[in-house]
């Protein structure tokens, strides 16, 4: 899902795995292991997406897919 922002490209959540992938606008692809639906939710819902991102991810085990460029 794209969303409307200067620091997050897009937004994907996976149910039955419970991961949500971000990719970043500097290119960088982030996996977010163990991620409850309501927080994808809440950050789908945000007025700042990247607010909400540092408010609700801050210190959450990530995976790198891919560096930023």
């Amino acid at each position: 899902m794209r969303v409307d922002s200067s620091y997050i490209q897009s937004l994907q959540y996976d149910k039955a795995s419970k991961v949500l992938r971000v990719r970043f606008s500097d290119g960088a692809l982030v996996d977010y292991p163990q991620t409850h639906p309501r927080t994808y939710q809440a950050l789908l819902d945000a007025d700042s997406h990247g607010e909400k991102f540092h408010e609700l991810m801050a210190g959450k085990k990530f995976v790198v897919i891919k560096e930023a460029v």
